[in-house]
């Protein structure tokens, strides 16, 4: 029986969820939730390589049009989302963005369009364990600008401002579950007065951990469907590869004028 340290496990020098070396993860990390989506960013890649796949994280790395970056699942929610950041913030990443799905709560976002949040509602649960829920989720500065620029150099209907980030897809969403319609379910038009864009559920993690330790976040979604409409676009992977390019371009433009300078 082999044994490690139980507040700090290592194995063999890999983080215990993510199964990586601090030389498997570049400094920028795009984020999207579900492990099948790596396979989308991997067709982009000038090349890639997958460095591990551990339970709902899987993990690549590879060089696009020069600029190294590595790409991560976090799974569905905040727990899942928190072990995915600490455990990359401590193999050396410095830039996270969230690139995933979301549904819009504004009747004048369309499916298809985009939404870069620049600050969460922090309903996700898992923040409050490192930050009184006062302290703020907000997106970098840095990171804003180069994802709306590089939507707009590509004529992308792009939205941007607040999330409600959720520990609930159901209930906390305001959806029926199992039938049942539970207290909460005027929530949305709660959210809607406040001006909030979409509901998703990872966001608020990334941007109060992000400013805990000081590294550069944000996110970009594709709006997968409109609570307000009633719309859920089914087959979504063309929106999530256009998606992925947007997040890929703008990475590069993150790192010429940002980071590019620092190494050197």
């Amino acid at each position: 029986m082999k044994i490690t340290s139980a507040s700090s496990p290592s194995y063999d020098g890999k983080a215990p969820h993510l199964m990586c070396r601090k030389e498997d993860i570049a400094k920028i990390v795009l984020l999207p939730g579900d492990p099948g989506r790596v396979d989308l960013f991997k067709s982009l890649f000038d090349e890639f390589s997958i460095i591990s796949s551990n339970r709902e994280y899987v993990v690549g790395t590879g060089i696009y049009k020069g600029v190294p970056i590595s790409v991560c699942s976090t799974g569905i929610g905040a727990p899942s989302t928190e072990i995915a950041v600490v455990e990359l913030v401590e193999l050396g990443a410095e830039v996270l963005i969230r690139v995933g799905g979301t549904g819009a709560i504004q009747e004048n976002i369309n499916c298809g369009d985009f939404i870069i949040n620049t600050g969460a509602v922090r309903k996700g649960g898992t923040s409050n364990f490192y930050a009184p829920v006062e302290f703020p989720a907000i997106s970098s500065f840095e990171v804003t600008e180069c994802l709306l620029e590089t939507c707009k150099k590509n004529n992308l209907t792009t939205w941007k401002g607040i999330c409600a980030s959720v520990g609930s897809f159901f209930a906390g969403q305001g959806r029926p579950a199992a039938g049942i319609e539970f207290y909460n379910s005027n929530l949305i038009e709660n959210y809607r007065k406040l001006g909030i864009l979409n509901l998703e559920m990872e966001s608020e993690t990334i941007m109060t951990l992000g400013s805990i330790f000081n590294v550069l976040t944000g996110s970009i979604c594709a709006v997968h469907c409109n609570r307000i409409t009633d719309e859920w676009v089914v087959d979504f992977e063309e929106i999530q590869l256009e998606l992925c390019k947007v997040a890929l371009d703008s990475m590069v433009v993150l790192y010429n004028r940002y980071l590019k300078e620092e190494e050197n």
